[in-house]
């Protein structure tokens, strides 16, 4: 225990040592806070010749050449315009063909199938006759074997 309590008594007594630097007494805290100032001046210099950098690099662009490739950019601009409105034209002409296309293609299968549906029809009404006239045929057939069988002359 002593020698942690004597260890805390040497800790305070270095706060309030001074050193002696180029002739003159400091302290701890002075050296910390000369060399925050130091840092602080050399920080600053270092930004501001990054500064200076920056303004000299911008001093140097030619606006002249930069305003003669932006109206290139623009001329290239407004010629892919132009392409995609004559691509959006053509496209526009190609889906109103197809929809045409599409209509005509509906209108033929609509008629092909009334036609069928006609024609079914009609073989449906003809097999109907048909029918009819085999049932008329078989009544008439019964007939005449049920007359031939009664008939006494047939013996």
């Amino acid at each position: 225990m002593a020698d942690l309590e004597e260890l805390v008594r040497q800790g305070e007594g270095i706060r309030n040592r001074k050193l002696k630097l180029f002739g003159l007494r400091v302290s701890g805290a002075s050296i910390f806070g000369l060399f925050a100032l130091l840092s602080t001046i050399i920080g600053s210099l270092y930004g501001g010749f990054l500064l200076y950098q920056k303004v000299e690099s911008l001093a140097s662009l030619d606006l002249g050449e930069i305003s003669s490739q932006m109206k290139k950019t623009s001329g290239a601009v407004i010629r892919i315009e132009e392409h995609a409105n004559a691509i959006k034209i053509e496209l526009k002409k190609d889906m109103t063909d197809l929809r045409n296309s599409q209509w005509n293609l509906e209108s033929k299968v609509d008629t092909k199938l009334q036609s069928v549906d006609t024609k079914l029809t009609n073989y449906d009404n003809k097999l109907d006759r048909f029918e009819i006239k085999v049932e008329q045929t078989k009544v008439d057939m019964n007939k005449r074997i049920q007359e031939s069988l009664d008939n006494p002359l047939a013996n």
